[in-house]
């Protein structure tokens, strides 16, 4: 392929990338470092107070008014602040006040229990906290789950494969927000699941107005949704484990737990990693069922701590330094995964 042809063909991509992901990272940034405000003036302005008798008298006030340029539109000063924003996002001294708060304690379980207590009113921090849980809470289970699948699927006969394969991938079928929400209505008080509990005689489960419930549903619904990627990945990469390396194992007399740790598992690796730095840059991101579930007292997330910043404070700038605290905390957690993925290929050569 020639120099030119190569331009060609990659020239779609990299414009995509440029405008789509290079450009609104740089416009994020700018909003990150920056704060403006509407430059304002003191005005004298003279207004009529009716007063009896059809009389009216004049008052004049000084008000703030906005300036305006010579088309008439109101001046927006940018000023140049940092990591000012980001500072704020962070909230260095909340958190700060929480550690060093003097603290009466009976138990280390009692000091951790304050402490937590404490660190879930600095809102940063606390969505944080759910968003790493969230992200180190599904991880693992859609990887196994979605292992198992590709398993079980593989092992049966081949005339059910496809309706099975169909059926698993339901959820990824489904929109996040109209599988969020379908999720939140079996859970709602006086919904299926509850209503169903109550008849069976457990008796009247309030999910949606517990912290420990609404998290577990939350977690729930976030390994529903992403194991049948897994799966489907999974599943195809059994397709192509060689034959010659089972029928081996079993002459040599591996059991088949033995066979799946030391053939299939390595041989699924570099798509076990490929599952985790998708799955992680995804979790790491949740939102629709945070903003579904209404659940930012009992469960926060970063994104949906930067929609709700832009939205209800419309703080445009502190929702950029909310966004830039996203992308740096994808990153740290891709960087082991990919540090490991890249000695096992370098390793392979």
């Amino acid at each position: 392929m020639t120099r030119s042809s190569f331009f060609l063909f990659v020239a779609p991509s990299v414009t995509s990338m440029v405008l789509l992901i290079a450009l609104p990272l740089v416009a994020i940034a700018y909003l990150a470092v920056h704060q403006s405000f509407v430059q304002m003036e003191l005005k004298e302005v003279t207004t009529e107070v009716p007063l009896f008798g059809n009389q009216t008298r004049e008052v004049t006030r000084t008000v703030p008014q906005p300036v305006l340029d010579e088309d008439g539109n109101a001046i927006t000063v940018w000023n140049y602040v940092g990591g000012q924003n980001l500072e704020n996002a962070v909230d260095i001294d909340g958190l700060s006040d929480v550690l060093t708060n003097e603290r009466s304690f009976t138990s280390p379980g009692d000091l951790i229990a304050q402490f937590y207590r404490e660190i879930s009113n600095v809102d940063f921090w606390s969505a944080l906290e759910f968003t790493l849980l969230y992200t180190f809470g599904t991880t693992p289970i859609i990887l196994v789950l979605g292992l198992a699948l590709a398993l079980a699927v593989n092992r049966i006969t081949p005339k059910l494969r496809g309706s099975v394969v169909f059926v698993t991938l339901l959820p990824m079928i489904v929109t996040p927000v109209v599988s969020s929400l379908a999720v939140y209505w079996l859970f709602l008080d006086g919904g299926v699941i509850a209503a169903f509990l109550e008849s069976t005689g457990f008796g009247r489960f309030y999910f949606l107005a517990d912290q420990i419930t609404i998290r577990s549903v939350i977690i729930a619904y976030g390994v529903w949704f992403a194991t049948p990627f897994a799966f489907i990945i999974l599943y195809a990469g059994l397709q192509t484990v060689p034959e010659s390396a089972i029928e081996a194992a079993i002459i040599d007399g591996a059991t088949a737990w033995q066979r799946l740790r030391y053939v299939i598992i390595p041989h699924l690796s570099p798509l076990l990693a490929v599952i985790t730095l998708i799955h992680v840059m995804d979790s790491y991101r949740v939102f629709e069922p945070i903003l579904v579930f209404g659940s930012r007292v009992f469960a926060n997330s970063v994104q949906y701590l930067t929609y709700y910043t832009l939205v209800f404070e419309d703080n445009v700038h502190k929702a950029a330094a909310y966004s830039i605290l996203t992308v740096i905390g994808v990153v740290i957690l891709l960087i082991p995964v990919i540090i490991r993925t890249y000695r096992e290929q370098r390793a392979g050569f």
